[in-house]
């Protein structure tokens, strides 16, 4: 259990945010849902009045570094600390590579890869501060494996990857550790429209993952897999190591 832990996660109005920030809640945490969507507060709400630890909102945009800032330093002022934070806040153009316009790039870019850097470079900050701390990015298959038409989006999401290693290794020895989850097919409000079902016969398992599924993976590698830093956790159903 979790009880007086401090979890924040972005993107958390919906989808895989939310499923992370009541698998957080179930297991007895204090989260901080954020999300550039006003809702996310009364969907905290809603959530508090199921759990146990205390479940709020916050309004805050990845893209922009003092709206970051404000909201870690309003948790920290609230709480004393933050225990976990997940990069979550994401999504990006598919699109064939040679039709991505500038504009499809640039908003790809934007908001998965230098909105996740945002959101890092304030953890951290807060982090060596108190001593400790546990991030957990967003990733992707398009991290380590491309099924086509992701070119922004499997740029983003490797980078993803790499920054995850790089501040790993740069941080180890303050007691910070920087990991990654990759989700697998996964439905979402932000994926339908008949993707999901063109690459669902790619699954082994034929089936897609639930966003309660991946969400136990992202909370065990940011609370429980203590002697893990610097790496993509693959939760796919095994496409990535064997298309049938």
């Amino acid at each position: 259990m979790l009880k007086d832990k401090v979890a924040m996660v972005t993107g958390a109005a919906q989808g895989i945010g939310y499923a992370i920030s009541e698998e957080f809640a179930i297991q007895g945490a204090n989260v901080v849902l954020t999300d550039y969507n006003p809702s996310v507060v009364d969907t905290a709400k809603d959530l508090n009045e199921k759990y146990d630890g205390e479940i709020t909102g916050m309004v805050l945009n990845v893209m922009k570094t003092d709206s970051i800032v404000d909201s870690l330093n309003k948790i920290v002022d609230t709480y004393g600390k933050l225990d976990y934070a997940v990069n979550n806040a994401g999504g990006g153009v598919l699109k064939p590579f040679a039709e991505l316009t500038d504009d499809d790039f640039d908003k790809t870019i934007n908001l998965d890869l230098r909105g996740t850097f945002l959101c890092m470079r304030e953890e951290i900050k807060i982090f060596l501060k108190q001593g400790y701390g546990s991030i957990v990015n967003a990733g992707a298959l398009g991290s380590v494996y491309n099924p086509g038409g992701m070119g922004a989006y499997n740029a983003a999401k490797n980078g993803i990857m790499g920054m995850t290693q790089a501040a790993a290794v740069d941080y180890a020895e303050n007691n910070i550790r920087v990991n990654c989850v990759a989700p697998g097919l996964t439905k979402t409000p932000l994926n339908d429209g008949g993707f999901l079902e063109k690459i669902l016969p790619t699954v082994p398992m034929k089936r897609y993952e639930t966003a309660a599924e991946v969400a136990k993976v992202y909370v065990f590698v940011a609370s429980e897999a203590t002697f893990m830093t610097g790496q993509t956790i693959l939760s796919d159903g095994g496409v990535s190591v064997g298309l049938k």
